[in-house]
């Protein structure tokens, strides 16, 4: 086969419906990742359960349970990555207007999924605190209790996080947390004053620790749109977006890292622009001293200096950075 034609249906993907091709395309992009550094929160809209299930001419319910399979996997290839916080979207405040069975079938996988989570061996082993999000008072007894209960077993838990966005609606939790403040203000609890955006991220549904804001955020279903998710979190951020094409049960780790890979390449993209752009202005501003400028575009950046010192290599800047030498 020429090589062009190779590479063409590299491209195509026709690889991955041969098992040893796959794995060695998903170990090469793993081992690829794992040299640069990984988002430390990602959030995922877990979108196209009903259409799958419809696609297979299967019930709703069905489509949930097949979706579960995929959650259950995404948090192991969390841990592989060393990405320290996972939030899921399993239910929205638009979803209790869905039907009476499709909301029990829902609510019973997410009782049935704390459980066993908090009974996991690999929960305790991995130190994983699992927290839900989200307007709690709005879900029937039995959940509270279940999420009452799983909260309090990994509370003492810091390696990693699972947030589970149940009952959730991102201008709702804004709101809510606008309403506390409010109320700690009028009682002279707070000062107007003292209102920052590491304050307020403490009154949100997420709490002060660890961080609340969202690195990356995955939708898989192919729909591009956020949904009201997570809109404080990510806006503030500069977040990420991917989109993935398949729908949630068929959503595999090679989708996943490939979300990975795209929100590393913006990154080392954003990074090279800021080191262009903070050494024009130097160079303009009365010349570059290096230490100065290295410590500055790390703290920018928030990255170390390995990081930095990674961008700095780039031909681009070296260019640059001659040019101001």
């Amino acid at each position: 086969m020429k090589l062009d034609v190779f590479l063409w249906n590299l491209s195509a993907g026709w690889y991955e419906h041969i098992p040893i091709l796959y794995r060695w395309y998903e170990y090469s992009i793993k081992r690829e990742l794992l040299k640069n550094p990984v988002p430390q929160h990602v959030a995922i809209i877990q979108d196209g359960n009903r259409r799958y299930a419809k696609r297979l001419g299967q019930s709703v319910e069905q489509g949930h349970l097949q979706g579960a399979d995929t959650t259950e996997k995404v948090l192991g290839w969390c841990e592989e990555l060393g990405i320290k916080q996972l939030t899921l979207y399993a239910f929205s405040t638009e979803n209790f207007k869905r039907s009476e069975q499709e909301k029990k079938t829902l609510f019973d996988l997410f009782k049935e999924y704390l459980r066993k989570s908090r009974e996991s061996k690999r929960t305790h082993e991995s130190k994983l605190r699992i927290r839900s999000v989200g307007d709690i008072s709005l879900l029937p007894q039995d959940v509270k209790d279940e999420i009452t209960l799983t909260e309090a077993v990994t509370a003492g838990y810091d390696r990693f996080y699972l947030n589970i966005a149940v009952a959730y609606g991102g201008r709702q939790e804004i709101i809510d947390s606008a309403r506390k403040m409010a109320k700690e203000v009028k009682s002279g609890a707070l000062s107007p004053e003292n209102v920052t955006e590491r304050l307020v991220d403490g009154y949100l549904y997420f709490g002060s620790e660890p961080r609340s804001q969202v690195d990356l955020i995955i939708r898989s279903g192919g729909d591009e749109r956020t949904s009201n998710f997570l809109p404080w979190q990510a806006s503030g951020n500069e977040c990420a977006i991917y989109i993935s094409a398949p729908y949630w049960p068929e959503f595999r780790k090679i989708d996943f890292l490939r979300a990975i890979r795209a929100y590393q390449i913006r990154e080392r993209e954003h990074g090279i622009k800021l080191a262009i752009s903070m050494i024009k202005m130097k160079r303009h501003n009365g010349g570059l001293k290096m230490d100065e400028f290295k410590s500055s575009l790390a703290s920018s950046l928030k990255v170390s200096g390995q990081d930095v010192e990674a961008i700095l290599r780039h031909p681009i800047v070296q260019k640059e950075l001659a040019r101001a030498n």
